[in-house]
């Protein structure tokens, strides 16, 4: 009796540590979401930013549309001399080029921001992978340890029950005896 007591004792404190252990596992994934959540802003901020980017984009070829526009008119108006002619179209050359650097810096530009926020889901796919597996094998190790829990309460009834029948057996042994002592103490009479 004392051994089963011991046995389920120590099975008791097998399931109180494997919960533990459970339980700080459960905080580590908890940690991992937080990790990932915080991911997810900040490819929320970089998407913002290719915005800002494309936007950015956009009013320098306004800006170039509207040098365009502005060195057509001047050369228009200096067409009648030729060297004033060339000047304009000097400047207009120079203000293109500038357009279109600052037009290939901010495609170049938007091409990273892609670049990066491509790589960062990338590695987040990879995070939840991780992490759903690491839950998976924590779920199948806790349903073992249920299993392993119920098969030695299963045993241990087995074995209580094994007791109440032997002391069942016992008492009507003990109970026989007394009749057969009684019964010789009258036919001694």
């Amino acid at each position: 009796m004392e051994r089963l007591v011991n046995d389920l004792k120590n099975s008791a404190e097998y399931t109180e540590e494997q919960l533990e252990i459970i339980e700080g596992k459960t905080h580590v994934l908890l940690q991992r979401s937080n990790q990932i959540q915080d991911s997810l802003i900040s490819i929320d901020i970089q998407v913002e930013n290719v915005e800002q980017t494309t936007k950015d984009a956009k009013d320098h070829m306004d800006v170039l549309s509207k040098h365009s526009e502005a060195v057509y008119k001047h050369s228009k108006e200096i067409a009648h001399s030729q060297s004033e002619l060339q000047e304009g179209q000097a400047k207009m050359n120079e203000n293109l080029k500038e357009g279109m650097s600052m037009l290939h810096d901010a495609y170049t530009n938007l091409g990273q921001e892609v670049d990066n926020v491509r790589n960062e889901a990338v590695e987040i796919e990879k995070q939840i992978g991780r992490v759903g597996d690491t839950v998976s094998s924590k779920m199948e190790t806790l349903q073992n340890t249920a299993d392993d829990i119920e098969n030695m309460a299963g045993k241990s009834l087995d074995k209580q029950k094994q007791l109440l029948d032997g002391q069942s057996n016992a008492l009507k042994g003990l109970q026989l005896l007394t009749q057969f002592q009684s019964e010789a103490l009258e036919e001694s009479r």
